[in-house]
């Protein structure tokens, strides 16, 4: 991704979070001081900005967390997981919040969701091979993922401190059985 198509996305983000997602491509393209025409050579489509900006915060998010794959599931791993997504969307406010923002209005492609699926892959395995091997407790991988991250998002929206987000992290252990 090079300077311009960074600009844009920041202007344009900042613009989704204000204005909502309907403000227009003009809008946007005057907010990061380019032209339309620049826009849409940095962005072929609104659809590609759109995507661009939920691939980048996911993108982030994902780069947040530490362990999956082959790594032990426990309370330690868990939490450095924990404390790296809750650096990061401290740290990255509004792609936390314009993430949440073009999921909820499902407006990011289903080709962008795929390939977001595919990057939270290891994550989601690292969960369901805890399952499997009744490390914790849930109905499925995907439901134990978005409980975890819904708590964290609970953490940053209540603007809990330290220890009452500790607090958290020890009832969600306790929610997926996790003793360990």
């Amino acid at each position: 991704m090079n300077d311009r198509q960074k600009q844009i996305i920041k202007a344009a983000t900042t613009l989704f979070l204000s204005e909502g997602v309907g403000v227009s491509t003009a809008r946007i393209a005057k907010a990061a001081a380019v032209s339309n025409g620049t826009l849409f050579n940095a962005f072929s489509t609104k659809q590609d900005l759109i995507d661009a900006i939920y691939t980048q915060a996911k993108t982030g998010m994902f780069g947040a967390l530490q362990h999956s794959g082959d790594a032990a599931f426990d309370r330690r791993h868990l939490y450095e997981n924990w404390q790296g997504y809750l650096a990061w969307a401290r740290a990255n406010a509004q792609a936390r919040d314009v993430m949440h923002l073009l999921l909820d209005a499902g407006l990011a492609s289903q080709q962008t969701q795929a390939d977001m699926y595919a990057v939270a892959a290891p994550h989601s395995a690292w969960i369901e091979n805890a399952l499997t091997k009744g490390i914790i407790k849930g109905p499925s991988a995907a439901f134990v993922g978005q409980l975890i991250l819904f708590q964290i998002d609970l953490v940053i929206t209540e603007k809990l401190n330290r220890t009452d987000a500790d607090l958290a992290f020890e009832m969600l252990c306790n929610a997926i059985g996790l003793t360990q």
